[in-house]
């Protein structure tokens, strides 16, 4: 059967029929395909962002996951139409990249380990970005022991430290230790406590418990009501004190060391103030010329 391109490059018949032929070889198809597929997946991507903003019930990590996913497997689609229209074995190029893919999975079981955590960390939501956490004992002895997530990634998860220092962890380390959240959103109150020893007598520890008390009202930062209004409980009998433990809830986790800064310097004050003693352990030198009833035996 002739074809209007064995008489290229001398003539060529401006027809439909022409036309349609020529597009359909494989080099001007493939260049279609690509012309038309690289701004299709453009717009694509476009409105899966803006359904993404639309959409509030699906966590912010999540989303970047999904969105990575969709763009690679879109080109992954393209590029492989494109070489089929070439005349490419794209079943045996997927059959090798598939054995490919297994050999660097077993050459790196270290870097699977950490997307498959990774993609834990995504579905489970132990933390979101933003969020308040206690670091993994390794990691935080050296850097500060509390950080703020600020990407979670497939492989690392980004936190930047209280002390301001941006780390990234391999996502493994995350899901193999416990890991605490300050920031969860369902209920975000936390509660503070802060020990003390007071010198067991009646007057000492009921005004102390007035000061604390009087302390706890006067900060902004201290809730008053819900979910508990601030208390003082006398926990025990010490060897030589009488151990109180104040606790009382704050709104953040970011508030939770401040207001704590600010209770023990207020007690400090207050208690020199009012002439309320804490306890302190003595130790007595028996070589010493100290008389026992100057320290009060």
């Amino acid at each position: 059967m002739s074809s209007c391109l064995d008489s290229l490059p001398n003539s060529l018949e401006p027809t439909y029929g022409c036309a349609t032929e020529i597009v359909s070889t494989g080099p001007i198809a493939a260049l279609l395909i690509l012309v038309i597929g690289i701004p299709l997946i453009k717009i694509a991507k476009k409105y899966l962002q803006r359904l993404f903003d639309r959409t509030e019930t699906l966590d912010e990590s999540i989303e970047n996951f999904i969105f990575r996913i969709a763009g690679v497997a879109m080109w992954a689609i393209l590029l492989l139409t494109a070489a089929s229209e070439l005349g490419i074995n794209v079943t045996g190029i997927v059959a090798a990249l598939g054995i490919v893919g297994l050999a660097v999975a077993f050459a790196s079981q270290d870097t699977m380990e950490n997307i498959i955590a990774g993609i834990f960390i995504i579905v489970d939501r132990p933390f979101r970005e933003g969020e308040r956490i206690l670091l993994p004992k390794k990691i935080g002895g050296l850097y500060s022991s509390w950080g703020d997530v600020q990407e979670i990634g497939l492989r690392t998860t980004t936190v930047r430290s209280t002390d301001g220092v941006m780390l990234t962890i391999p996502n493994k380390l995350l899901t193999k230790d416990a890991v605490a959240n300050f920031s969860h959103r369902r209920d975000m109150q936390l509660r503070v406590r802060i020990r003390l020893g007071l010198t067991p007598t009646w007057s000492n520890v009921t005004k102390a418990e007035a000061i604390v008390k009087d302390i706890a009202k006067n900060h902004p930062d201290i809730c008053q009501e819900k979910p508990k209004p601030p208390e003082a409980v006398l926990r025990d009998f010490g060897d030589q004190d009488v151990v109180m433990e104040i606790r009382y809830y704050v709104e953040n986790a970011k508030r939770m060391r401040p207001s704590k800064s600010f209770f023990v310097t207020e007690i400090l004050r207050r208690f020199e103030e009012e002439k309320v003693t804490l306890a302190f352990p003595v130790r007595i030198n028996m070589n010493s010329d100290v008389e026992l009833s100057d320290l009060g035996f």
